[in-house]
């Protein structure tokens, strides 16, 4: 996923925090646990912010380099993306992106 992409989540996607304070991403018949860097992330999904800014925000909140994070989030991203629980747009025209 290219970080000019403004990810949304799937169809039947979406986050939860539990009463423990963890974060989970609720999909069709499954969950998944979240680390603190992934849920923060996700936390920000909302298809009109574009990837670049969600890892500068992660950046600013956990002890991490530009570097890394976006190493990091192109790569949880990318896997998300495979698995059709997100899907990358473009920001400008709400189009699908390639």
């Amino acid at each position: 996923m290219k970080p000019t992409a403004c990810p949304r989540f799937g169809k039947g996607v979406k986050l939860r925090h539990d009463g423990n304070g963890s974060t989970m991403l609720l999909i069709p018949e499954a969950a998944l646990v979240l680390n603190a860097s992934a849920a923060a992330a996700l936390e920000l999904v909302d298809g009109t912010r574009p990837l670049a800014e969600i890892i500068t925000a992660v950046v600013a909140q956990f002890d991490v380099s530009d570097d890394r994070a976006c190493e990091d989030l192109v790569e949880l991203f990318e896997r998300l993306e495979q698995r059709g629980l997100i899907a990358p747009f473009d920001c400008a025209q709400g189009d699908k992106a390639e």
